[in-house]
């Protein structure tokens, strides 16, 4: 192991001498110098492996003596002290980054000994990038006539970076990008030839190249998962390609795209077209006539390395582009910089406000990862997700992207300890419901395991599991939107399916994907018939949302949710629930009503016969009012002897009515076998919606209430 020997510019003897004893601690060789001077001739002659730089120095300031290592290519490992603002230290070592110096962290004054030692254990988070451009900027430069010959005799290579969904992990398609092996001089780096193609009128060929071979190959790509990994209902895989913004001048360039799309049967919904922020702002009028034409003809739009232009709040409000990528500098320094986190979620706020989507790049280890899942970015590229890769590789590195997603899928199910437990009436209230809004006699809630199909909430059948290789499931799991079948019995993939030739002879299925709260897809919500149906764009909608209410179910914490009493929900279990079922029925145009209960003997029966008699009573009233409604309603105690129920779909008063009538029924009966004292008296108020409200809780709460109250005064 090579020798760590480290380097200290300070002009403070008493920090100088403190950090050189940590240092010479944790076993390095070191040298210590006070002035510039000194500190340049240990550099030359003593070559250290780690150099620690105060940035306030009376004879040369610390950005004067970075500006100098750059211009000396130092290689050594650069942390950056001082007792300046974090964000004065956080912008320096941002500017020797960009001098080529390799910066491993910043060490605010004062400092303790563990935070040096984490710094010198340190691996630079972006080692493979710096390695890269390192090797590419030793290349010599090819000359005009070099990359002319190389574009017209298409010598130019492309290679494919993955890009992937950020919560799920699963692929969503390639940045394609240019690669360029010289006969002479090997690999030249593309920033070099892009220049030189840009400066003298070769970028629109060199795209127009790039252009035809991505294209190619992506078709062929696509055509081949269809067959290797039929999936019913994914969206189609995307293929970036980055565009100059000289390029945005000439359309006949990207007439040509387009015929190109319609040679390879690719549609331009398919094709994401990257442009630089910087760019797109060179001529921002003549940008946004041809951008909007673009879009019109159904291409994507990406603005790349967002947040680093000056104009990028009016970038994102004025041009159309679809997404935003976040710049690689942001998100590689995102975990030891407070800044680069505060920018990565303001773009991610900003553009999902403008309905556009956020790719973050330059990811390399899982903890950035976790970080921009849990700031809710739809996208992820970058070397923990997969290099650029030559057409050859992407086969074995999808194989081993589908197992690793598995064994994640699987790993995630079996941590909420959900598999073979007994029905819980949280799961059960949702399939009936749509068991009921759907009007079909099936409606499951399962959930694929390594190789079965197991329900947790089940009506219509009574078998509790299945094999995964006939389950329909196993198939909406594949994809990020409902799996809808209108006849199995015609469909290529199912129509010898047992489930479809034998009991329970599936004819009409529509399953949406249910997912963890981390994105890994778990099983689905699904609705089932034995006859043909259609399904309608509402249709969609309403399975959305009943399935959003099982992703719910699974990320809330039943403990914190139900009443310890009675075992019904508790206010705060049953708001969450309810304010989704009132959007629910205004987004479908479905009726709703609110009974809202008083248990008026509760305190009497408490006084005159005692705590535990209280407790029955609570319990008993639980009972009968939870077997007086429908499973699919939603029943809670959200007082001490307050209850109330929401009912979907229930057709108005008159049945309203009926249900209350029966309840009564059945209070009277339970009367009958107590002792006066503890027999149950309750008023009443019912609240329901109209067309013309908006459907508010707490509205309904408050109706309720005052026609429970109104109606106590007629009693009286």
């Amino acid at each position: 192991m090579a020798e760590l020997k480290l380097l200290i510019l300070d002009d403070d003897d008493l920090t100088g001498q403190t950090l050189k004893n940590v240092a010479e601690f944790a076993g390095m060789s070191v040298k210590l110098a006070d002035n510039p001077n000194d500190f340049f001739a240990y550099l030359e002659n003593w070559s250290p492996s780690h150099i620690a730089l105060d940035l306030v120095m009376p004879e040369m300031d610390g950005v004067q003596v970075l500006a100098e290592l750059s211009a000396r290519n130092v290689d050594a490992n650069i942390m950056i002290t001082s007792g300046v603002g974090h964000q004065v230290l956080q912008a320096a070592a941002r500017s020797a980054a960009a001098h080529g110096l390799n910066i491993i962290g910043i060490l605010p004054k004062p400092f303790n000994p563990r935070s040096f030692r984490e710094l010198i254990d340190h691996v630079p988070q972006h080692t493979h990038e710096l390695i890269e451009h390192t090797e590419l900027r030793q290349n010599t430069v090819a000359t005009v006539a070099d990359l002319q010959l190389a574009i017209e005799q298409h010598k130019l290579d492309v290679v494919f970076q993955p890009k992937v969904e950020c919560q799920s992990g699963m692929l969503i398609g390639f940045e394609t990008l240019a690669r360029w092996h010289h006969p002479i001089h090997g690999h030249i780096p593309p920033d070099q030839f892009i220049a030189i193609a840009e400066q003298n009128q070769l970028i629109d060929s060199l795209t127009e190249v790039v252009f035809q071979k991505a294209l190619h190959w992506f078709s062929n790509f696509c055509a081949e998962q269809k067959v290797k990994r039929p999936s019913l209902n994914s969206k189609p895989l995307l293929c970036s390609i980055n565009i100059s913004a000289l390029s945005l001048k000439n359309l006949a360039l990207f007439n040509t795209l387009e015929q190109l799309c319609q040679q390879y049967q690719i549609h331009p919904e398919q094709i994401l077209l990257e442009l630089t922020e910087t760019g797109a702002m060179d001529d921002p009028i003549a940008s946004l006539d041809i951008l909007t034409r673009l879009r019109m003809k159904g291409f994507l739009l990406s603005i790349d390395d967002f947040g680093t232009g000056f104009s990028s709040m009016l970038q994102l409000v004025r041009m159309p582009f679809s997404e935003v990528k976040v710049d690689k500098s942001f998100v590689m320094t995102a975990l030891h910089s407070r800044e680069s986190r505060l920018v990565i979620k303001a773009i991610v706020d900003l553009a999902h406000s403008l309905g556009m989507l956020v790719i973050a790049e330059g990811i390399e280890d899982a903890q950035t990862l976790a970080f921009l899942q849990q700031l809710g970015c739809d996208k992820a590229q970058g070397y923990f997700i997969g290099r650029p890769l030559q057409a050859s590789q992407i086969s074995g590195w999808l194989e081993q992207r589908v197992e690793l997603i598995e064994q994640q899928r699987l790993h995630k199910l079996l941590s909420l300890n959900i598999l073979d437990t007994p029905a819980e009436q949280r799961f059960d209230r949702i399939t009936r419901l749509a068991k009921r809004l759907f009007n079909v006699p099936i409606s499951l809630v399962s959930f694929i395991d390594e190789d079965r199909q197991w329900f947790k909430s089940k009506v219509g059948i009574d078998v509790s599991e299945t094999s995964r290789e006939q389950a329909f499931c196993n198939h909406t799991i594949q994809g990020d939107k409902p799996l809808v079948v209108m006849d199995a019995s015609r469909h290529p993939t199912f129509q010898n399916n047992l489930l479809v030739t034998g009991a329970p002879h599936i004819r009409f299925y529509a399953g949406y994907p249910v997912k963890a709260p981390s994105g890994e897809r778990l099983g689905s919500l699904c609705v089932i018939d034995d006859k043909p149906r259609t399904f309608s764009e509402n249709d969609r909608q309403l399975l959305n949302e009943l399935g959003l209410m099982v992703e719910e179910e699974i990320a809330n914490n039943l403990q914190f949710s139900e009443d310890q009493v009675t075992g019904l929900l508790n206010r705060r279990g049953f708001e969450i629930r309810a304010q989704h079922m009132l959007d629910l029925c205004q987004m479908q145009n479905l009726s709703a009503a609110l009974i809202y209960f008083d248990l008026d003997s509760l305190k009497p029966i408490h006084d005159k016969v005692g705590f535990k008699a209280s407790e029955v009573a609570l319990k008993q009233f639980a009972t009968i009012v939870q077997n007086n409604f429908r499973e699919s309603d939603l029943v809670a105690r959200i007082g001490s002897d307050e209850f109330v129920a929401l009912m979907v779909n229930q057709h108005k008063s008159h049945n309203n009515q009926l249900v209350l009538q029966r309840l009564a029924e059945t209070v009277t009966a339970y009367n009958s076998h107590v002792s006066v004292n503890e027999q149950l008296r309750y008023s009443v108020g019912i609240a329901e919606t109209n067309d013309s409200e908006d459907f508010q809780l707490q509205q309904l709460y408050n109706q309720a209430d005052q026609a429970r109250y109104t109606s106590m005064q007629r009693q009286s």
